[in-house]
């Protein structure tokens, strides 16, 4: 009997934790189903265990997951391997790849079925990548998924040589905007933070973290004695935890900043998008960001977003459009002050109107289609069409 159409998914961990990892491999799982609706989907996720694929996501002859359940790397590597073999055997006709620890074994896989391999690249994962068995597999697969035009950037270097390097087409993050919405300031956190009604605040979200200094986060601190002499009310929350956080945390003391600043540590994963509709303006001045899902959260909160110009931020903010791009290493005081004092493009400072047009651009939907876009270009074998004619297994 003839096999439905299958794409083969390699995923790092979808559903045993909450980060941007998970929720990354849970969308591409997502936009997939969405623009091939009657393609068969075989999950390989590295991290998660069997039983942790959700049961309302339909498991069947359409979508099967496989959890190799984790471990360190020599152990996860080698099961990986072989899975992915076996995988090919089944007859996929496209093998994707969600990150570039993952990329020699959907090469070999792609290789045995005959088919391509995609690989998506994100941020600083790619950046600079050492030689070896990555970068070598990374160079060979047939395309590239950047989240945003700088990652695509930043591939060029590890590309160079190559007689036929692998095209890169950008896939951008999405979010979702049933869960990430306008709406009020949350009463149960005014209260856990003492802030009044009307109090205004200045929010951040980042891993604090030594490795992610280029985040800038320190900026929005120094930042704070002179922006809070034109806002005597302005608080300045920044969530996440990590190793720089008693750094931070010693510079808020320095200038006499406590109770002005607050670093709550790791927000629940389930408040998030509360905190955004707290913030009168989210600022991550970063000069490192590889695409930021946290724009398009706070964008699909209706929040006025300031964030740096030299990295993938200006992929959400749309070169602007949708929120103030800035030289992170300038004084940010005169844009975040223009920024609380609602001076800027109106579509900034009218939350339904953003949250539409974010949406629009970044939601779950954008990215089905834009996915859905690219099967179709690159990847006609697994055309909907062809099941008009196929008995499907």
């Amino acid at each position: 009997m003839t096999h439905r159409p299958r794409i083969l998914l390699l995923l790092p961990e979808a559903w045993g934790h909450d980060g941007g990892v998970q929720a990354y491999g849970r969308g591409l799982l997502h936009s997939l189903r969405e623009a091939r609706p009657g393609v068969a989907i075989e999950v390989i996720s590295v991290l998660d265990r069997q039983d942790q694929c959700p049961p309302e996501l339909g498991m069947g002859p359409a979508l099967q997951l496989q959890g190799l359940g984790g471990g360190p790397r020599w152990r996860w590597e080698p099961r990986l391997l072989r899975s992915a073999l076996a995988a090919a055997g089944r007859r996929p006709g496209l093998v994707l790849a969600a990150h570039v620890h993952l990329a020699p074994a959907a090469l070999l896989a792609a290789r045995r079925a005959g088919v391509e391999a995609w690989l998506t690249a994100h941020g600083k994962e790619v950046w600079g990548l050492p030689r070896g068995l990555r970068r070598s597999s990374l160079r060979r697969v047939d395309r590239l998924l950047p989240v945003s035009r700088y990652t695509a950037s930043q591939l060029q270097p590890l590309l160079r040589g190559r007689r036929s390097p692998p095209p890169c087409s950008v896939l951008p993050n999405a979010y979702d905007p049933g869960r990430f919405h306008p709406g009020p300031r949350p009463p149960a956190l005014l209260r856990r933070y003492g802030l009044g009604p009307q109090t205004p605040l200045l929010f951040s979200l980042t891993r604090l973290s030594v490795a992610d200094r280029p985040k800038r986060i320190e900026r929005l601190i120094e930042a704070m004695p002179e922006l809070r002499r034109l806002h005597p009310d302005l608080r300045l929350l920044i969530g996440g935890d990590g190793d720089d956080r008693p750094r931070l945390q010693e510079l808020v003391r320095c200038l006499g900043l406590a109770g002005a600043v607050l670093l709550p540590g790791r927000l629940a994963d389930d408040e998030l998008a509360d905190h955004f509709r707290l913030a009168t303006v989210f600022a991550l001045p970063s000069s490192k960001e590889g695409f930021g899902i946290v724009f398009l959260e706070a964008l699909g909160c209706g929040c006025p977003v300031l964030g740096g110009n030299r990295d993938g931020t200006a992929d959400p903010l749309q070169d602007g459009r949708l929120g103030a791009l800035v030289d992170p290493d300038a004084p940010l005081v005169p844009h975040l002050d223009r920024l609380l004092r609602r001076q800027g493009p109106a579509l900034w400072f009218e939350p339904q109107a953003l949250a539409a047009a974010t949406a629009t651009a970044f939601g779950e939907a954008a990215r089905s289609r834009a996915l859905a876009a690219l099967l179709d270009a690159h990847a006609p074998s697994l055309d909907n069409s062809c099941l008009d004619t196929l008995p499907l297994s």
